[in-house]
């Protein structure tokens, strides 16, 4: 395990107790308590609200008036406003969380060509970037990119006023090239570019810390990269980039020649050469079965693996009803990728260093990784019959703990294992083993 790769950030998700569409619960002393000490996750994902600056706070976009800006006041049209989001954002916060990143569905509608949070219509599409707008565009008007830059430095002050900790991340835009029937707005590279000026250059101004991502799109791999490249290419905006972010559904292909191992190779190429990381922040669709908590571990395995990510952030945490979208309902049942993901998310901490792990196996996908000199090992069987493995390592380690989800085991913790004694995966299984000196 000589070889080093990505250092990891975290493992996380979207969201409350319940969806921002629903009336909650939002939070609740059982689900911040599976969020962080159970799941173990690292990261949360949330979203400016559409209705935070639902008319303009004044005139001027250099005079910040975060008095003006809405916490409180539920509008129909709009997810609920950020006021009912700080209680279950600030107990995360109290219980360990420390990276929290937040996405822009859509802007404020006044600042828009359609004056709409959607695209008023029943129709999805990924129509092209409008150089000549209507009343009807799906955009951001260019004379209202420092409104919204504003809007942006507001939200991070708010932000941390209201939790106690600084946004890590902030996404200017969730899958610029798609308009959408809910929340969203339409850009090219080329806008997306000269957006992340504006807003970098006022966050920069404005002492902010907050690290801004791009491009959250998910899709078309030509299209993907007509998002990103333009921003990396251009010297100013790659600046105020902290990290280059994609969405992967479908990306669960486990073989080198795989296109989607490809894909995310490609991925984690264009931040390369300024040192940024590949960030995968929102993925879901997994069946709400056996067959898909495997088939996410195969995702989770590839991005790793191939992309070299940094963060793994699933789409919703929690939703009322148990479906292939979220991990757990708000009641608190969890599905069987809620334990696949705890695979990961309990025992590959912030930091740890992802090293080089093999197998003559092909239905045995290794991961391994290294923090404080000591190792991690996830192992996913994707085959049909249960195998046994020995790991070889630093002759120092004398045991280690042995975790593991199968269609009859949930993350269960099974008696310690010393150094080079086997360990069996079940079939359609995952294993973690932590060392432990």
């Amino acid at each position: 395990m000589t070889k080093t790769y990505q250092t990891i950030a975290g493992f996380g998700g979207f969201g409350a107790q319940d969806v921002y569409w629903s009336n909650g619960p939002f939070t609740s002393e059982r689900f911040v308590r599976d969020v962080v000490t159970d799941l173990g996750c690292t990261i949360i994902r949330d979203e400016l609200p559409t209705s935070f600056e639902i008319d303009n706070d004044n005139a001027d976009p250099t005079v910040t008036d975060l008095s003006a800006y809405n916490l409180t006041r539920r509008i129909g049209g709009h997810h609920v406003p950020f006021g009912d989001r700080v209680p279950h954002l600030k107990a995360l916060r109290e219980a360990g969380i420390q990276t929290f990143i937040a996405s822009v569905w859509s802007p404020a509608p006044w600042m828009k060509w359609n004056n709409r949070v959607d695209n008023g219509t029943q129709q999805n599409s990924a129509p092209a970037y409008n150089r000549a707008p209507t009343a009807a565009t799906n955009q951001l008007k260019p004379e209202n990119y420092e409104e919204f830059a504003e809007s942006c430095v507001a939200y991070c002050r708010i932000f941390k006023r209201e939790i106690g900790v600084d946004l890590y991340g902030l996404s200017i835009q969730n899958e610029p090239r798609f308009s959408q029937s809910y929340q969203s707005c339409v850009y090219d590279g080329e806008a997306l570019r000269d957006l992340i000026k504006v807003v970098g250059r006022r966050l920069k101004k404005e002492g902010i810390t907050t690290k801004l991502f791009l491009p959250e799109d998910v899709g078309w791999l030509d299209g993907v990269r007509n998002m990103t490249l333009p921003t990396l290419n251009d010297p100013e905006a790659r600046q105020y980039v902290g990290m280059v972010a994609t969405h992967g559904y479908a990306l669960d292909g486990i073989s080198p020649a795989s296109t989607d191992a490809t894909t995310w190779q490609t991925m984690s190429g264009w931040g390369q050469p300024y040192n940024l990381p590949l960030w995968m922040t929102e993925t879901s669709g997994f069946k709400n079965n056996d067959e898909g908590a495997m088939a996410l571990a195969k995702a989770i395995y590839t991005a790793l693996r191939f992309g070299n990510v940094s963060a793994w952030v699933f789409w919703t945490l929690s939703t009322g009803t148990l479906d292939e979208y979220s991990l757990m309902n708000s009641q608190g049942a969890k599905s069987k990728r809620y334990y696949v993901s705890k695979q990961f998310y309990r025992y590959v901490r912030p930091g740890a260093v992802r090293v080089d792990a093999a197998t003559t196996d092909a239905e045995l996908l290794p991961l391994a990784f290294m923090k404080d000199g000591l190792p991690t090992f996830v192992v996913s069987n994707v085959g049909k019959a249960e195998k046994a493995i020995r790991i070889k390592g630093d002759s120092g380690i004398t045991q280690y703990q042995v975790f593991r989800t199968s269609s009859s085991e949930n993350c269960k913790e099974l008696m310690a294992v010393k150094a080079g004694n086997p360990v069996t995966i079940p079939a359609q299984g995952v294993v973690t083993l932590v060392a432990v000196k």
